[in-house]
């Protein structure tokens, strides 16, 4: 059996995806989920992807997870980083000791600039079998059975296999990989720079009046390019592998945030002269890459490496946004990437 550790958009999408295989799932709602867990006592739908909850699915309240947790052969933990450690460890000794730990959280724990991973190991000891999901996974495509493709990370290669196969079906393609801190770097810092993008998009409703130029592409281009330099440079310094940055963990991960998730819309907003407590009004829920950034910028200064992704968004989330300081995080980011462009046609030479 599998057990989904929290009921918010990616515990039910990754629930309903595994019922919909054939696979025997419950879902352990949080002290966060109770009008989850009303709506599906009450036959109503979810009320964060909109659609009824799948029949085969069982929903659980937080004082009934120790009997459904002791059958899980699989344990999959879809709650946000902040919460990881509390969910883990409250689950944890009531879990079987063989079983295998599924992380779809993205993001670095705040206070210890720990991913994933590494705040389950800490929990649940190293031995523990563990394996972080990475990859382009919008909740909303995967509860309809979108085609989607995901990124088992984990050093354990029989878990990572196993994972891949109980989510493989022919509208999920699942890889697997052994490099946990290139995937798992690369699934936290894409949320930056997709608010970086979104503030070139957003800016392009303020500056441009051509009628032929409309979207500040070159913009958003260099924006993109410049991040995913970024991210590279900080996989590396992480333990991580550049290869596993330009694939699905990454690049991947990083388009589906800038074309439809919260935190490209959020750096939209910004670029649009939107204050960052209206920007994060207007989303209504979690955006991770605020906390990411400052993490990130942390982390930079531990590796001692330059992100100035990183220090571009956090001058939009600190100062008011204006023409000047706008002028000036489009200048930092092209002057960045013509930097990394002329050292890597210098190493080639």
């Amino acid at each position: 059996m599998i057990a989904v550790l929290g009921a918010g958009a990616m515990g039910i999408a990754l629930a309903t995806h595994l019922a919909r295989t054939g696979h025997p799932v419950v879902v352990l709602a949080t002290e966060y989920d109770s009008a989850v867990v009303r709506a599906w006592r009450e036959h109503r739908p979810h009320p964060a992807v909109g659609v009824h909850i799948h029949p085969d699915i069982t929903v659980y309240a937080p004082d009934e997870w120790p009997a459904a947790l002791a059958r899980a052969d699989i344990v999959i933990v879809a709650v946000s980083s902040p919460g990881l450690h509390g969910v883990i460890l409250a689950a944890a000794p009531y879990a079987s000791p063989d079983a295998v730990w599924v992380l779809a959280t993205k993001g670095w724990q705040p206070e210890t600039l720990l991913t994933p991973s590494e705040v389950a190991a800490k929990v649940l000891g190293d031995a523990a079998r563990v394996v972080a999901l990475a990859g382009p996974g919008i909740a909303a495509e995967i509860v309809v059975g979108s085609p989607t493709a995901l990124v088992c990370a984990s050093r354990d290669q029989e878990a990572r296999r196993l994972v891949a196969r109980t989510l493989s079906s022919p509208s999920m393609l699942t890889l697997t990989t052994s490099d946990v801190a290139g995937a798992e770097t690369a699934s936290a810092f894409k949320n930056v720079v997709a608010i970086a993008v979104g503030i070139g998009q957003g800016l392009s409703e303020r500056f441009i009046e051509s009628a032929f130029v409309r979207a500040f592409a070159n913009v958003r281009a260099a924006m993109f390019a410049q991040g995913m330099v970024d991210m590279v440079v900080l996989a590396e310094a992480s333990g991580g592998r550049a290869g596993t940055v330009v694939g699905l963990a990454g690049s991947g991960d990083l388009y589906v945030t800038c074309v439809g998730g919260r935190n490209g819309r959020f750096g939209q907003l910004l670029g649009s002269g939107v204050s960052p407590e209206q920007a994060l009004r207007t989303i209504g829920s979690t955006v991770e890459g605020v906390v990411n950034t400052a993490v990130a910028l942390d982390l930079a200064a531990r590796y001692s490496i330059d992100l100035p992704t990183a220090r571009a968004v956090n001058l939009a989330l600190h100062e008011e946004l204006t023409d000047e300081h706008a002028a000036d995080q489009l200048r930092h980011l092209f002057e960045a990437t013509l930097r990394a462009r002329a050292a890597a046609t210098g190493k080639r030479q």
